[in-house]
């Protein structure tokens, strides 16, 4: 695959595979370790594959959250067969159903803690970019006040630092800003 080839599969939808491809191809045409453009596919590699397996893992402990509900189902409809005496079932209905709801408030709880964990995730991309951008903007326009410097920068990283914003948005608002300081550097270089 031409680097052309692997340039276009990352600005289209970037995935582990690719990037390393494209690591590979960079190393391989001689990028020194300190290149920007080397650590840009680095930094994206790592958000991208820390994405991917914190996705799947949500989707597991949502799975299992799924199924320790239909568990409760499961509990109440063994109890209403064995028993006859409608006292001792609804007491045996409350004390299993009781349980089996905190079984499952508890595996929400790993969904929750997921999300959490993605939410440092987020902010430490945040925190790279931040940087990567400023120094772009310096590179780029270095007569630029250091005041409107800085509130252009903020402007472009507040999206991420949105405590409202969800983690889906934040995490295409990611890639694409790692896309772009890709291109801009490529660009820089030719």
């Amino acid at each position: 695959m031409s680097n052309e080839q692997l340039m276009a599969l990352l600005l289209a939808k970037p995935e582990p595979s690719q990037l390393w491809q494209l690591r590979s191809a960079m190393l391989e045409v001689g990028l020194s370790s300190d290149d920007k453009r080397l650590e840009i596919v680095n930094e994206l590699y790592e958000f991208v594959n820390v994405l991917v397996a914190k996705s799947t893992a949500r989707q597991y402990s949502h799975f299992a959250s799924i199924l320790d509900l239909g568990a409760v189902g499961g509990v109440a409809l063994q109890n209403l067969l064995e028993m006859s005496d409608s006292k001792k079932f609804t007491q045996r209905l409350l004390a299993g159903g009781l349980s089996e709801v905190l079984m499952v408030m508890a595996a929400r709880q790993y969904v929750k803690a997921w999300e959490v964990e993605l939410k440092s995730t987020y902010a430490a991309a945040a925190w790279r970019l931040y940087a990567k951008f400023w120094y772009l903007s310096v590179a780029s326009q270095p007569d630029m006040e250091s005041e409107k410097r800085r509130l252009l920068v903020d402007g472009l990283i507040a999206p991420l630092r949105d405590a409202e914003a969800s983690g889906t948005v934040k995490a295409a608002i990611i890639i694409h800003y790692y896309q772009l300081l890709l291109l801009a550097h490529l660009e820089i270089s030719v």
